[in-house]
């Protein structure tokens, strides 16, 4: 037992230092980092849910598991042989392989991690010059509810003719002085009808999401009518 730590410090410090020269002299290695920070940074900007994050987290820490085997693979062989051995070629290409197939594995699990909420992202951002031109055919959908940290949030979304899911109107909520903004936005006569029952995919029912107090209803209706907006409420 007394052993043990110094043991793990150890094989820490050859952890360490294992990553350290893979970053330093393998390029792939850089190319994977990059991708990676890129990957977080949108991540970040798209407010994943802690599920999204954690397939990410794991979807990113086996590429670079692979890489480093792959690393570690083609020193060995350079070690025991200098020669062009059939063997040592097998070995070479299969440890690329390795590093193949979860780096494809990833490009798909972020194309579906990361895809419709980047596009949904793309599209709230543009909506506003969209929505100034003109009204929206169906009218717009105002969501709210409250996070995990008791913080409310809200949504304005056009109108369809079926039901929005919890997670898709979750993808860019607003604070009250956001969704004041979106508000104020939209064109006169415009209509807004704020929608409490989402589709919750994840008890596979209908949800009815909250209100929030009645001053803070007061206080957008108010800014809607002051906008000439019809606000609705059911």
């Amino acid at each position: 037992m007394s052993s043990f730590l110094p043991s793990r410090l150890t094989s820490l410090r050859h952890a360490l230092r294992g990553l350290w020269h893979a970053l330093r002299t393998q390029r792939n290695a850089w190319i994977h980092s990059a991708v990676s920070l890129v990957v977080v940074g949108l991540g970040i900007w798209l407010t994943l849910p802690a599920r999204d994050w954690a397939v990410l987290i794991l979807t990113i820490a086996m590429v670079f598991t692979a890489e480093f085997i792959n690393t570690a693979i083609e020193a060995v062989v350079d070690l025991a042989t200098s020669e062009h051995h059939p063997l040592a070629k097998v070995s070479k290409d299969v440890g690329a392989a390795a590093v193949l197939v979860p780096a494809v594995a990833a490009v798909l699990i972020g194309l579906l991690i990361l895809g419709p909420p980047l596009l949904a992202k793309i599209s709230s951002l543009s909506q506003p010059q969209a929505q100034s031109n003109q009204l929206a055919f169906k009218g717009m959908e105002l969501y709210s509810w409250q996070n995990s940290a008791g913080e409310w949030q809200y949504i304005l979304l056009p109108g369809t003719n079926r039901g929005k899911t919890f997670e898709e109107i979750q993808v860019s909520p607003l604070d009250l002085d956001g969704i004041k903004t979106a508000l104020a936005a939209l064109p006169e006569g415009e209509s807004v009808f704020w929608t409490n029952n989402v589709f919750d995919t994840a008890s596979n029912q209908t949800i009815s999401l909250p209100f929030p107090s009645q001053a803070i209803v007061n206080e957008i209706k108010d800014l809607a009518g002051l906008h000439n907006i019809n606000l609705s409420l059911p």
